[in-house]
């Protein structure tokens, strides 16, 4: 690896433990939502890796299979675990949930690759075992913020596509994803200004490197990362865009939402505009879900998945834009 390789790496790893410190002050003044049972530290790999655990989040009133939601949190990459979308985990939980939020292996720990096995082995495990935790797998959804949108979105199109089941080397789960919510999500890996910023190429070679090795394009992945690149094609679930315009990523939605109309796909939008100032910026349904702004977002989430809850909706629908 260069010397700027080396510098770069260790500036985005300074970064994120910073943003770790006020997520965790964050996280501890938060009231969490009341009514809700936590499963914490279940390893969905026997491997001791403290990356292979997930948490599930029960309602204490639960009878019976409820509708499932699994989480994937975000962190560009290469930041957070299970527990940094706790308090948003349980707002979705106190509404009739069940919901599951794994850790998966960080960059440079890993690459995409491994992030995206990881998530399909914890979601195998929800095969296995969601039965014993009030998890109905007639009813699963998938949700994701910032690069936790972009897993669970090739995560789904990798469900849909077996030739994609070769290319990441996993196996298809024996469920369907019935909807998709994804909440300020990087979307196109190609987009270095929408990816990395103000940082510019250099950064955006780095990133690459971590995500594909160190020749990205010999990676049998490379290419097939993006959503454009990977959904063409696929009969996709219904999907919610949640973003807004003080959102630095907010570009990222907009190609998403032209994406999904160009391709005659269901979708449905929650985009702030800037009524609230940068108080509504990245994420902030996830980071701050006791706002009024994210109550009336994560309520339109909520009554999302409960539209397609059951028949997928209305057979043959118009898309929703």
């Amino acid at each position: 690896m260069s010397v700027i390789g080396r510098g770069v790496r260790f500036m985005l790893q300074k970064t994120w433990n910073s943003i770790g410190k006020k997520d965790q002050a964050r996280l501890a003044a938060q009231s969490p939502a009341p009514g809700v049972n936590v499963v914490r530290g279940v390893p969905y790999l026997d491997d001791g890796d403290e990356m292979h655990l997930l948490n599930l989040y029960i309602p204490q009133n639960a009878d019976g299979p409820l509708p499932t939601i699994v989480d994937i949190h975000g962190g560009g990459w290469m930041y957070g675990d299970k527990d940094l979308n706790r308090n948003f985990c349980m707002t979705l939980a106190a509404q009739g949930f069940a919901v599951m939020g794994m850790s998966y292996r960080l960059l440079p720990h890993t690459n995409l690759l491994g992030q995206l096995q990881d998530v399909f082995a914890s979601l195998h495990w929800l095969q296995a075992h969601g039965h014993e935790h009030h998890c109905d797998l007639a009813r699963v959804f998938i949700t994701g913020d910032s690069a936790g949108g972009h897993l669970g979105g090739l995560a789904t199109c990798v469900q849909l596509s077996p030739a994609l089941q070769r290319v990441y080397g996993v196996q298809p789960l024996g469920f369907d994803i019935r909807a998709l919510a994804l909440n300020h999500a990087v979307c196109e890996l190609d987009k270095p200004n929408l990816v990395t910023g103000k940082m510019g190429d250099t950064l955006d070679r780095e990133m690459r490197r971590m995500m594909f090795g160190a020749v990205p394009e010999a990676a049998p992945w490379y290419g097939k990362a993006s959503f454009s690149e990977t959904a063409k094609g696929l009969p996709l679930p219904p999907v919610l865009l949640v973003s807004s315009e003080a959102d630095s990523l907010h570009g990222h939605s907009l190609l998403l939402q032209a994406w999904l109309q160009s391709h005659g796909a269901r979708c449905q939008t929650k985009f702030w505009g800037l009524e609230g100032g940068e108080k509504l910026g990245h994420i902030f349904n996830i980071a701050y879900p006791q706002w009024e702004e994210s109550r009336e977002t994560n309520d339109e989430m909520v009554a999302f998945f409960r539209r397609w809850e059951h028949s997928g909706g209305v057979e043959g629908s118009a898309p929703l834009f």
